[in-house]
């Protein structure tokens, strides 16, 4: 049997004319297979065009950026990109902090190193949290140009986090909630503190911070939010730490534990305000769980499952937020419910009026791509391809902007030319 020239396939044939041309046969393994990675590299290209955000490449671009900078010469425009690398520049330039010794006709310069400088400010009563948060972040860069293979061991390493801990206790800083107020502070102490085991200590800060959540209930409106950032924020830049995906891919085990426990602090609440506590935290730890990691290590079965009986006070519609779980549990993956939740979810756009508007594509509706994605990978590998064809089609149907127009075309060019194969071999043309 010979393969028809490209010119056989479009010449005009009377006999096809008598023909009834039925709707396209299902897609066999391979070609859902094809279908779904298609779907998912354009529904990622779309995502990362429209909200990058979802993508967690802070620690690449990062490690790129210094990277670029190493190559070439060091100039001021290199110190000024940014405030903090500004407020760096002016500390290792300040005379105060240019130590150096004389010998013969010679200049010894001593260590630059951003800790010196934060213990020389340190022991003449000029340490601020500002300044702190710089001198960590300087020896954070320090430690990703380095060539050590994983970041947060060269944090452990640097001990840094445990000489900022010490002079917070030692001034009495500690011993106020003021501090907690700087966030960008906060944030890069609970990377070193979680780096360098000093969890006990941040749990400190978190419960003292969570003991002012009773001020919630008399705020509303921009105030409640405002207030609501302080009091959650140490939890939840503690969960983000513990979570972080660095050189070394990282299991959200921890980042799981660290939610359970703080549950167990909240004993006394109602199920509203534990919500407003553990939402914000829930929400980011959800986004990571779902969000496309192959390379971090899957999480304990335990771990997981403490996470998952959490769902019911972090969201007030936790129904998706199942299925998706259920979908991707480490041990005993389920598809069932968002099977249950996609079809319940083509069932009310089917009924909204067609002509609408179309409106921008919301965080709901991507997390709803990604769990159709996930969904379909899911049912192909377990060779369930009806079920797998009903959820791609789902996604076709409601999604096509954002899984992208010129990419729905090219398939629905790739299925007509199959569907004309295939009735070419029927008749023996083939």
């Amino acid at each position: 049997m010979f393969r028809p020239s490209q010119s056989l396939l479009f010449r005009p044939m009377p006999v096809l004319n008598k023909l009834k041309i039925h709707h396209p046969l299902p897609l066999n393994p391979r070609e859902s297979k094809q279908l779904l990675n298609l779907l998912t590299t354009s529904f990622r290209q779309q995502l990362d065009s429209e909200h990058p955000q979802f993508r967690d490449s802070t620690a690449i671009t990062s490690l790129d950026h210094h990277t670029s900078r190493r190559l070439r010469r060091s100039s001021l425009s290199d110190h000024e990109r940014t405030p903090t690398d500004r407020h760096m520049h002016s500390l290792l330039t300040n005379p105060l902090f240019n130590l150096s010794l004389e010998s013969g006709h010679s200049n010894v310069v001593l260590s630059k190193d951003p800790m010196d400088i934060f213990n020389k400010a340190v022991a003449n009563g000029m340490m601020t949290t500002s300044d702190a948060k710089a001198c960590l972040a300087a020896k954070k860069s320090q430690i990703i140009r380095s060539s050590v293979l994983n970041v947060r061991d060269g944090m452990k390493d640097s001990g840094a986090g445990l000489q900022v801990l010490k002079w917070l206790v030692s001034s009495g800083t500690a011993n106020k909630t003021d501090f907690l107020k700087d966030v960008a502070f906060v944030k890069i102490m609970m990377e070193y503190m979680v780096a360098e085991g000093l969890q006990e200590a941040a749990w400190k800060w978190v419960k003292k911070s969570l003991e002012t959540f009773s001020k919630l209930s008399i705020l509303s409106g921009e105030e409640f939010v405002a207030a609501q950032k302080e009091v959650v924020g140490p939890l939840l830049l503690l969960v983000r730490a513990e979570a972080a995906n660095s050189a070394s891919p990282t299991s959200l085990d921890a980042a799981y534990m660290t939610m359970s426990r703080a549950a167990g602090y909240l004993g006394g609440l109602s199920t509203s305000e534990m919500t407003r506590i553990l939402g914000p935290p829930g929400w980011f730890l959800i986004r990571a769980s779902v969000m496309p990691r192959s390379s971090r290590p899957p999480p304990s079965e335990s771990a997981f499952e403490s996470f998952l009986s959490l769902i019911p006070v972090i969201s007030k519609s936790p129904a998706r937020y199942f299925a998706h779980l259920s979908l991707l549990h480490p041990t005993k993956p389920n598809p069932d419910l968002a099977l249950d939740y996609i079809r319940s979810i083509d069932a009310n756009k089917s009924k909204q009026k067609k002509g609408r508007q179309s409106k921008p594509a919301t965080e709901s509706d991507h997390h709803n791509i990604q769990l159709g994605l996930d969904t379909a990978n899911y049912l192909l590998v377990q060779h369930r391809y009806t079920e797998a064809d009903e959820v791609m089609e789902f996604l076709r149907t409601h999604y096509p902007k954002q899984l992208g127009i010129k990419e729905m075309r090219q398939l629905e060019q790739a299925k007509a030319e199959a569907s004309s194969l295939e009735l070419l071999e029927r008749l023996g043309l083939a």
